[in-house]
């Protein structure tokens, strides 16, 4: 499946992000390179396309220059999992307030594309399978879309009021897991503690 950003641009990429930094402080290849305990060396190979990062070492890179829309081009350019879209414009995600507006839009526009698939879904015959036309794919497009407008107010509450995305993401794991809701750990599901 070919992917919207190509890998031979991958150290393009990466260099723009570091000379692009969030954090001014690493914009030079020396002190990025600290920061992933990498040499002056590395850093230039990686930025020139000669030598390709550990894709670990690449969202590393990302995370410290602050460039979380480079994360999503990696899990694209890789097709690290199915819902590894492009990410929205960053001009997108510098500013909550824009990024609400985007979000209550998009959000209405899923509720409205719900209806209409559970509208479907529920005039459906016992047994038979429900057909995929081009209306029903542009309607789970719909819902689809809610993931990047999440990133993207996530990465705009970031940058604008310094929201720590991490802590966010523990408190919805701990909530989840004490909820039951999470994927058991492999141990639990060897134990016969999963239901289901």
């Amino acid at each position: 499946m070919n992917t919207y950003y190509r890998k031979s641009n991958f150290g393009e990429w990466l260099r723009y992000f570091r000379i692009n930094s969030r954090d001014s402080s690493i914009e030079s290849q020396s002190s990025l390179g600290k920061e992933l305990h990498l040499d002056q060396k590395q850093i230039s190979k990686i930025e020139r396309g000669e030598v390709e990062p550990r894709i670990e070492t690449a969202f590393k890179w990302c995370e410290i220059t602050g460039w979380e829309e480079g994360q999503d081009i990696i899990a694209n350019m890789y097709q690290l999992h199915p819902f590894a879209v492009p990410p929205v414009h960053p001009e997108l995600s510098q500013r909550l307030s824009d990024s609400i507006g985007n979000m209550r839009q998009q959000m209405l526009t899923a509720i409205e594309s719900l209806d209409h698939i559970e509208r479907i879904n529920n005039k459906r015959r016992p047994g038979r399978d429900l057909e995929i036309d081009d209306v029903l794919k542009k309607r789970i497009s719909d819902l689809f879309d809610l993931m990047p407008a999440v990133k993207s107010m996530m990465y705009a509450a970031k940058r604008d009021i310094s929201l720590d995305i991490k802590e966010i993401n523990q408190m919805w794991t701990c909530r989840c897991v004490a909820d039951q809701v999470v994927m058991p750990t492999l141990n639990q599901m060897e134990q016969g503690k999963v239901m289901v």
